[in-house]
């Protein structure tokens, strides 16, 4: 009798098994069929395995697998990655014409993307709290035009200072070995967090500890966004919950007196959407994690390029920056605007890193099946409602230059940066050139003015107050084309010599 009951159960066993396996065949087969069979007009399709797509090449090699989907179905092209269906759309002119479809939304990207990182609310929820991107966008104007300008420079710059005094790696006078990009990383997460959220900022906590746990989220950061499975963003979720606990929190519960009215503004509406939740402080502290890697990542990486490439270029670029940049503070030590007008091989060498270490791309949601005309060389090209778009125009930045373009040259566009005329514009460079790091369209991002004012402060102090020098057997991080940020995130370490001078 034993023996048959147990006959019985290994066979009902094998039979459940059987069973559950057929069922997931199915499903796959199912999500397959329905995500991968290409309509009329629509871009060619890279399916890939069974719902996963091409999410772990998504995840490992982004780089490779663009460049081999570009090369294989051209500028244009859509891929599975764990059942969201993602188009690409890689060249300019394309890019330009989406950045005007009404069809194409970028507020259902963003709230999606602030509940994954958020991790505590779905985008609905934070649609019904009336508080969203285009609430950070109304305020924008408080971080252009001269006069706020040259107001949030005295903060950035102030800010920095009490940065170098207080982290030791900062400001020691000897020689000492340091990874650059935890270099660069401490010095914009202080010292930007402080001049945006206000003295409370990094009150009472481990300094380097936090700036190490924000590194982690950081690798993390576009995976959560994007709502990528969390099996695989672990250890990013748990760095995340760090910084809501013991750096964001501990903000909003003090309050954000002396903080930038950018910020202070935006907390003031999350208040009242959250006055009647007893957890509200928390929430709101969750989900400021997307606005602080906005603020902080692209910047963090971009001074990590210019000074790994200053301090790999030839001697004589470093001295004459050095020059440039203590002529330029002792001339008007006040004005900001009128400083980064006397520093052109700075701006030039700043276009250069942007060019070599800059993904510029832009996200939008499909929000109605339609037809877009003119695309990837005048093709009408269908796009389904509820897909994902993304906009990379790494392919055509400032390609139409002479002489190496693998290589950095410091100098390439100091002809431009020393015209007076051109050096009023964000970034100076020709007409006939393209250069988005920041975005474009009606949804350009809205800190642009303050990234770069923090670039020109943050590199002129450095090279003026630091000595780099590049260790034995050291070279430069390999470029990889990334999703995650418009700058490059540097995949290795880069070891260096600093000592401060005060």
């Amino acid at each position: 009798m034993k023996q048959l009951n147990s006959k019985l159960e290994g066979e009902i066993s094998f039979s459940h098994v059987s069973a559950f396996l057929a069922l997931v065949l199915s499903l796959l087969f199912t999500a397959r069929t329905k995500h991968s069979k290409r309509r009329a007009n629509e871009p060619p399709l890279s399916a890939g395995l069974p719902y996963i797509g091409h999410g772990f090449q998504f995840i490992n090699n982004f780089s490779g697998l663009m460049d081999y989907l570009r090369t294989k179905y051209g500028p244009i092209y859509t891929i599975i990655n764990f059942g969201q269906r993602m188009h690409f759309i890689t060249d300019y002119k394309s890019i330009r014409k989406i950045w005007t479809q009404p069809a194409f939304d970028f507020r259902e990207f963003a709230f999606k993307a602030e509940a994954n990182l958020s991790g505590i609310e779905t985008p609905d929820e934070l649609k019904a709290s009336g508080v969203g991107s285009a609430n950070l966008a109304k305020y924008a104007h408080t971080m252009r035009g001269d006069d706020h300008l040259e107001s949030l420079a005295t903060r950035f710059e102030s800010a920095l200072r009490d940065t170098v005094e207080r982290i030791p790696i900062l400001h020691n006078e000897a020689w000492n070995e340091v990874d650059l990009r935890e270099f660069s990383g401490m010095v914009i997460f202080h010292a930007a967090g402080r001049s945006l959220f206000g003295p409370h900022w990094l009150e009472g906590v481990d300094i380097e500890e936090a700036a190490r746990q924000y590194s982690i989220f950081e690798i993390d950061g576009p995976a959560i966004a994007g709502g990528l499975p969390k099996f695989l963003t672990q250890k990013g979720c748990r760095a995340r919950d760090y910084l809501v606990k013991n750096v964001l929190l501990p903000v909003i519960k003090k309050g954000c007196d002396g903080g930038h009215s950018y910020i202070v503004d935006y907390i003031s509406e999350l208040k009242e959407a959250y006055r009647n939740d007893e957890n509200g402080d928390f929430k709101i502290a969750a989900r400021l994690t997307g606005l602080v890697f906005a603020i902080n990542s692209n910047t963090m990486n971009m001074l990590f390029w210019v000074i790994a490439r200053t301090v790999l270029a030839d001697k004589s670029l470093s001295v004459d920056l050095v020059d440039e940049c203590k002529k330029a503070a002792m001339s008007n030590p006040l004005s900001y605007l009128e400083q980064k007008r006397q520093m052109p091989l700075l701006n030039s060498v700043i276009i250069e890193t942007f060019r070599l270490h800059g993904d510029p791309n832009s996200f939008r949601v499909v929000e109605e099946d339609c037809v877009v005309s003119g695309l990837a060389g005048g093709k009408d090209v269908a796009f389904r409602k509820g897909d994902s778009v993304f906009l990379l125009s790494t392919y055509d930045q400032l390609q139409d230059i002479a002489g190496d373009k693998d290589a950095f040259d410091g100098r390439r566009w100091i002809q431009h940066t020393s015209n007076k005329e051109i050096n009023k514009g964000l970034l100076p460079i020709p007409s006939n050139q393209v250069l988005a790091p920041f975005g474009g369209g009606k949804h350009l991002c809205p800190g642009r003015f303050f990234a770069l004012l923090e670039m020109h402060v943050v590199v002129a102090f450095c090279i003026q107050h630091y000595e780099f020098k590049i260790l034995e057997k050291e070279s430069l991080p390999p470029k990889h084309v990334e999703l995650s940020a418009p700058i490059n995130q540097p995949n290795r370490r880069m070891k260096i010599s600093v000592r401060y001078k005060p």
